[in-house]
C-alpha cells in the first residue's frame, strides 16, 4: 500500500518535470537529466542529397524493386548522402521505412516510386527545410519546394530525360 501511494507521487512530478521541459526545451536546450540536445533541430534537404535520390530511384527502376538495404545502394551515395538518407523519410514520403509487426528494420528503406516520379516531373512538391522537435519527433514547420528548386538536377533532367521506372528496361545484349 505505502509503494502505491509513492509511485503516484512519483508518476505526478515526473509528470510536471517532462511538461516543463517540453515546454522549455529551446531556452534549456539541454536535458537537465542526460545533457542531450533538446533544442529543436532544422533539417534541409540539399542537392547532393536530391541527387542521390534521384540515383538511388533510377537504381531502383532498373532493378525493379522498391525497398532496399543501403549498404545495396552504398555506391551511388557520398558520405554525406550515406550518412543523411534517412532524413529523407521525413521530406514528403517519398523515401519510407517498411515496418513489419509495428516494427522497421534497421537501414532497410523504401521508395514510393510513384511519388519520386511526379516529384522529379516537377508535378510534386516537398519539405525542403523542416524545423523538428527533437522531443516528440514532431514537424513543427516546413519550408517546401519543387525539383525546380535545384537548378542543377533541374537541368541534368532537362539534358538526359526523365528517367520513367515503369517503361520496361531493354538490355542490349549485342
Amino acid at each position: 500500500m505505502k509503494h502505491e501511494y509513492y509511485d503516484k507521487v512519483d508518476k505526478e512530478r515526473f509528470s510536471k518535470e517532462k511538461l516543463y521541459i517540453h515546454e522549455n526545451r529551446n531556452s534549456l536546450e539541454r536535458c537537465p537529466y542526460c545533457a542531450g540536445s533538446i533544442k529543436d533541430r532544422k533539417v534541409a534537404v540539399y542537392r547532393g542529397l536530391i541527387r542521390a535520390l534521384y540515383d538511388v530511384y533510377r537504381w531502383c527502376g532498373v532493378n525493379r524493386r522498391h525497398e532496399f538495404k543501403t549498404r545495396e545502394i552504398k555506391h551511388l551515395l557520398g558520405k554525406n548522402e550515406y550518412n543523411r538518407f534517412g532524413d529523407l523519410v521525413r521530406f514528403g514520403g517519398i523515401v519510407y521505412k517498411p515496418k513489419e509487426d509495428g516494427e522497421s528494420e534497421k537501414a532497410l528503406f523504401g521508395i514510393n516510386m510513384a511519388r519520386a516520379k511526379e516529384f522529379f516531373a516537377g508535378k510534386r512538391d516537398i519539405p525542403l527545410q523542416i524545423v523538428l522537435d527533437q522531443i516528440s519527433g514532431e514537424i513543427l514547420s516546413e519550408v517546401r519546394g519543387y525539383v525546380g528548386d535545384f537548378p542543377e538536377l533541374s537541368s541534368f533532367i532537362g539534358k538526359n530525360g526523365l528517367y520513367d521506372h515503369e517503361k520496361p528496361v531493354q538490355i542490349n545484349l549485342l
